[in-house]
């Protein structure tokens, strides 16, 4: 859920809450002078919204005025059986309102909802074009069994690799949890920071031919080896490294789960996918006594860094950026 300013991002138990500055005077109600966030227990926050909107109807009342479009669509949530709150809180991943939604749009994500495995159902619908859910369904369904025969030809079990995750939980900082993963991972298999990592022998790589309409891609983990089709085509054999090493995070953050989207949202999965994906592929140590070697951290000597990698540019700068320049001050 999102205003100009205001984004409030669910994560399981939990909900990140981030405003930003308001730097070009909208003409809205509430403005923010900083930018910040905050974690907050969503049991807490549904309670705390809840609340305002009884005040809101509260003071409505006073004013004579009970019979409003709130006060019915407040009703209706009220008494909103658990069907109808699936319903609701999958068309809200989809960025529309529940309760004005066509019932051409609402019969399209019940029917599509159904079709699909529930463990990737809340990922599809944040990641989806809105425009295009049918073709989108139909490049995950498509992708489904391509993934599944992708890992049947990875040369490597992740099993032994499960672990790695278990010991930490960062509910705050997901990213430190794929910073830690990353960097075992390597260390257990001996491969130095300075060095390449080579992820194709533990995700095999498929391919569907047709647009996938928002979704990043989807990974599938089959007696203990993964295979992932990624949804930007022809875009190159970093990219499709990176999302090999994506894939690879999600898989070693929930052992149990069988499919998996690669998402655009910023959930704490994605996070911490994103983030183990970048230290697996370019250590952020290995960046820095390179930089050291080199003397300078301008855009050629990252870019330099990202050719031994072999991954883009901008990974380097993140690496750079979040982790190098940060403990340096």
């Amino acid at each position: 859920m999102a205003w100009p300013d205001l984004t409030l991002v669910p994560e399981g138990a939990v909900t990140r809450i981030v405003w930003t500055q308001d730097h070009h005077r909208h003409l809205t109600p509430v403005r923010f002078a900083s930018d910040g966030y905050e974690i907050i227990p969503t049991d807490e926050l549904q309670i705390e919204l809840a609340g305002v909107v009884d005040r809101i109807l509260e003071r409505l009342a006073e004013s004579g005025l009970r019979k409003t479009p709130l006060a019915e669509e407040w009703s209706a949530v009220g008494k909103a059986d658990d069907e109808e709150k699936a319903f609701c809180r999958t068309v809200a991943r989809v960025g529309l309102d529940p309760y004005s939604v066509s019932d051409e749009m609402a019969d399209a994500v019940v029917g599509i909802a159904g079709k699909l495995p529930v463990d990737i159902r809340d990922d599809f619908f944040d990641s989806a074009d809105v425009t295009a859910l049918a073709g989108a369904a139909a490049w995950a369904r498509r992708a489904i069994p391509v993934a599944g025969r992708a890992a049947g030809k990875a040369a490597r079990d992740l099993q032994p690799f499960y672990q790695i995750a278990e010991p930490r939980i960062d509910i705050d900082r997901p990213w430190t949890l794929g910073y830690a993963m990353a960097r075992q991972l390597r260390n257990e298999l001996n491969v130095r920071d300075a060095d390449q990592f080579d992820v194709s022998p533990w995700v095999g790589l498929g391919d569907v031919s047709a647009p996938s309409y928002g979704i990043q891609g989807l990974v599938t983990v089959s007696d203990g080896r993964c295979g992932a089709v990624l949804g930007a085509r022809g875009a190159g054999a970093m990219a499709s490294r990176f999302g090999q090493a994506r894939a690879l995070g999600r898989a070693l953050t929930h052992p149990g789960q069988e499919h998996f989207i690669l998402s655009a949202a910023r959930g704490r999965d994605e996070r911490i996918a994103r983030a183990f994906a970048a230290e697996l592929l370019a250590p952020a140590e290995g960046i820095r006594l390179t930089l050291d070697s080199i003397g300078q951290s301008d855009d050629s000597a990252l870019e330099t860094i990202a050719q031994h990698y072999r991954v883009s540019p901008l990974v380097v700068r993140h690496q750079y950026d979040n982790q190098i320049a940060i403990s340096s001050h």
